[in-house]
């Protein structure tokens, strides 16, 4: 969950800034450690959230005979409430194919009680629920951040940009480039723990070899060091070998950027189900 990160990149921004004399006069490695704590207690004290998003992927699928293209782009806004562990995520998208565009599709998400309930919905269609069950330990951040820490300590560049406003918010700007590796070796861990979701198998998968370029871009608020927006982007590379299936396509590439942008910190938040995603109907054991 986002929780986990803004403590780790603020204090990669702060090592930074200490090095480099942006913030003035440097900071003695005691001033750091101590900034660091606080906003560490700070981050970890979050107790509710909301977010907006929005995503573009361009896809190409590469055949025998041709190369085809797809674009989709989506936005959407969810809350999540850590005390409860609860979420709601609320997503539309639309599909371009050779340059014509299809009805945007819409999903609807909850997480509650360690179950995941998902409706999907198209026009003219009436939406059906499902549920699954969620990994155990989802909620539990403490191996989620030294995942971070790990990522962030192989990074190949972390590049302080300045500032800038997000939402009426200065903001310092920091870009990271981590380590191809690294990145791979969290990915392989990510697809053990995703094994549990819904009794889904990805063992046949290599999901880390498919990664194949990743940046991020993270705004934090200079006055309480809160993440205010997030840019990700990630180049991913798939063959049939690769996802362990008999396919036609020879290799498909999917290049997919992600902004998210954080509002309503411990503001009060109720997440409710509607009637419907409780009679969902169960997928996996």
């Amino acid at each position: 969950m986002k929780r986990t990160v803004p403590c780790i990149i603020a204090a990669v921004l702060l090592s930074l800034l200490a090095a480099t004399g942006c913030a003035g006069n440097p900071m003695s490695e005691e001033a750091i450690q101590r900034t660091v704590e606080e906003i560490v207690a700070a981050n970890l004290a979050i107790e509710t959230s909301c977010f907006d998003m929005s995503v573009n992927e361009a896809i190409a699928i590469q055949e025998a005979s041709e190369m085809r293209e797809v674009s989709v782009s989506g936005t959407g806004s969810g809350t999540v409430d850590y005390v409860n562990q609860r979420m709601h995520l609320v997503t539309n998208q639309t599909t371009d194919i050779a340059g014509v565009s299809t009805d945007g599709a819409s999903t609807e998400c909850f997480v509650a009680d360690n179950w995941m309930y998902i409706s999907v919905g198209a026009p003219d269609t009436t939406a059906k629920w499902m549920k699954m069950r969620m990994p155990a330990g989802m909620w539990q951040q403490q191996d989620q951040v030294q995942q971070q820490v790990d990522l962030l300590k192989a990074a190949d560049e972390v590049n302080y940009l300045g500032t800038e406003d997000v939402n009426g918010v200065d903001c310092y700007v920091v870009e990271i480039v981590p380590n191809l590796a690294s990145v791979r070796k969290m990915m392989g861990q990510m697809q053990g723990q995703m094994g549990g979701l819904g009794g889904i198998d990805l063992g046949g998968m290599d999901l880390g070899q498919m990664v194949k370029q990743v940046s991020m871009t993270q705004y934090i608020a200079i006055d309480g060091y809160l993440f205010m927006r997030t840019d990700q982007h990630m180049l991913i590379e798939m063959t049939p070998a690769a996802l362990g299936v008999k396919a036609e396509f020879e290799r498909l590439t999917r290049d997919i950027s992600i902004t998210m942008v954080f509002s309503d910190y411990n503001k009060p938040a109720t997440i409710q189900m509607p009637q419907g995603a409780l009679a969902a109907t169960q997928i996996g054991a």
